[in-house]
């Protein structure tokens, strides 16, 4: 009988855990860098969702929460759209090293659009998630592309940042709060990582404006 009740309550439990999951997703400034003297305005675009079945095309998904054969246990999701966090995030990093910066996060960049006067960013973004496996992890990668605003492509190179819990993984029972923790802290170094890129850089500083 006490194995019977042990076996609805875990049964229950399960039950319980495997419900889909909200985060809340927010850029947080890191160490500032260096500034950038004498540098062109950029627009940063939308980036075109290249996550293929994990995304699910959704402006909400942001990875899922998995059992030992990869089998998917919930579906972890933000309160709000991404895209505009990411886009937004990338433009107050462009400007905290005094980069002249707005966004365009309701499209893709595409030759000629009036919104840039200097250069444009964008590019496909490969991962945006956080997720519970064997481990707690959160990957954000993408080809960033920076454009002259006649469509010359300037820069192109694929930049990736993940992130590994330091509390391990939970499988259906993982904490929600250390999902969200390890995305924030994902978002935060990717766009870090983004903005002190030397080539991006290099191109946006002075003496390297588009003709």
């Amino acid at each position: 009988m006490r194995i019977r009740v042990w076996l609805s309550v875990f049964v229950l439990l399960l039950f319980a855990g495997c419900g889909d999951k909200v985060i809340a997703l927010a850029y947080a400034p890191g160490a500032p860098a260096p500034p950038l003297p004498g540098t062109a305005a950029t627009t940063v675009f939308a980036f075109r969702d290249a996550r293929g079945d994990e995304g699910e095309g959704h402006p909400n998904r942001v990875g899922g929460i998995y059992g030992g054969y990869g089998n998917s246990l919930a579906k972890v999701w933000t309160g709000r759209p991404w895209m505009p966090i990411l886009v937004n995030a990338l433009v107050a990093g462009f400007e905290s090293r005094g980069v002249p910066a707005q966004a365009a996060s309701d499209r893709e960049f595409s030759a000629g659009d009036p919104a840039v006067t200097g250069y444009a960013l964008g590019g496909e973004l490969k991962n945006f998630s956080t997720e519970a496996r064997y481990t707690n992890s959160a990957h954000i990668s993408a080809i960033v592309r920076l454009w002259q605003a006649d469509g010359t492509l300037a820069v192109e190179k694929e930049i990736s940042q993940r992130v590994l819990s330091q509390f391990g993984g939970g499988g259906v029972f993982t904490s929600v709060e250390d999902l969200e923790r390890i995305m924030n802290e994902a978002l935060n170094k990717f766009v870090q990582r983004v903005i002190t890129d030397p080539d991006i850089a290099g191109r946006l500083s002075a003496g390297k404006r588009p003709e």
